[in-house]
């Protein structure tokens, strides 16, 4: 069941290579980050370790890859298919290291000069909660809506992975993978603080109840300046609609959760309103265009014949 929804010993749509798509897409970033770390204008120790630290990365993952491309384990299949999960949440804090490395400015009255130009939508928000504090339920809410998150991307691989065809599952773990080391280096090259860390008053959190203080304390100890713009999580969040056919009687339930995950982006002050749209572009153009990429991006090593 496993080699044939997800691709047996060898991956036959990309013809013969033992590194698929995404596996090619993950140890491309290892040196397109260290390109942006060795040409930025950190401290040359920090550039030293950074460079060495994704040397050594793509170096492991290219020999774990070929020592694990004729094992017929389950279990190790599995950690193979799904690896680039977590490697894409793993590279995320290293970027609030990064983001000012080239500029010293932010996007954010730009930013905000666009919202007010969309209707003040985040503003009206935030100013309502200022003067009129919402009860702790709604603040609740918008929390479980804004923390399903955590739980869509694992939750939506593993429908896909175990119920759509191998086809699709490549598809959906390339685009996720594409989506956010794209926009982990428009992190870089377009800082945004985000509303909670430049607008003065909206860095307290909103009263809630278990889900709130667990929320807070998640962002606090991960979130940095200048991840805001495009939002990831919605342009995650629109990947994740590949699942959405497979979900079954789940699927409105989901659903409602999702359209409560992007009210809770503006409602918590995680981000301004236009991150929101320009996260929904950018989740829309990789939907889209995602299979296509990842049916034809470029696998440079692992040719069977050439490798084995």
């Amino acid at each position: 069941m496993v080699a044939e929804t997800n691709g047996g010993i060898i991956d036959k749509s990309n013809d013969g290579y033992w590194l698929n798509a995404v596996d090619s897409l993950v140890l491309f970033y290892q040196v397109a980050i260290s390109i942006v770390v060795a040409t930025g204008n950190l401290p040359m120790d920090i550039k030293t370790q950074l460079v060495e630290q994704h040397a050594l990365i793509f170096s492991l993952i290219l020999f774990l890859l070929w020592a694990v491309k004729d094992v017929k384990n389950p279990v190790v299949r599995f950690v193979k298919d799904f690896y680039p999960l977590a490697a894409m949440l793993f590279f995320y804090k290293e970027i609030g290291i990064l983001v000012h490395q080239y500029f010293d400015w932010t996007l954010d009255e730009g930013l905000i000069s666009v919202d007010d130009e969309l209707g003040r939508i985040g503003r009206r928000v935030w100013n309502f909660q200022q003067f009129y504090p919402p009860v702790r339920l709604l603040n609740e809410f918008f929390s479980i809506g804004y923390s399903f998150y955590f739980l869509l991307m694992p939750l939506s691989a593993l429908v896909i992975y175990f119920r759509a065809p191998s086809s699709k599952f490549r598809s959906f773990m390339f685009s996720l993978s594409f989506t956010y080391y794209f926009c982990y280096l428009l992190f870089i090259f377009l800082p945004a603080e985000s509303p909670r860390f430049y607008v003065p008053g909206l860095r307290d959190a909103l009263k809630g109840y278990w889900v709130s203080d667990w929320l807070q304390s998640a962002v606090e100890h991960n979130a940095f300046p200048g991840g805001s713009f495009p939002s990831s999580h919605i342009a995650a969040t629109i990947i994740c609609i590949m699942a959405y056919p497979y979900l079954g009687r789940w699927k409105n339930l989901v659903l409602f959760l999702t359209v409560a995950l992007f009210a809770g982006t503006i409602y918590g002050r995680y981000h301004y309103f236009v991150d929101v749209v320009a996260g929904s572009i950018v989740g829309t153009s990789v939907y889209f265009l995602g299979p296509w990429l990842e049916r034809n991006w470029p696998l440079i090593w692992g040719r069977e014949r050439g490798c084995s």
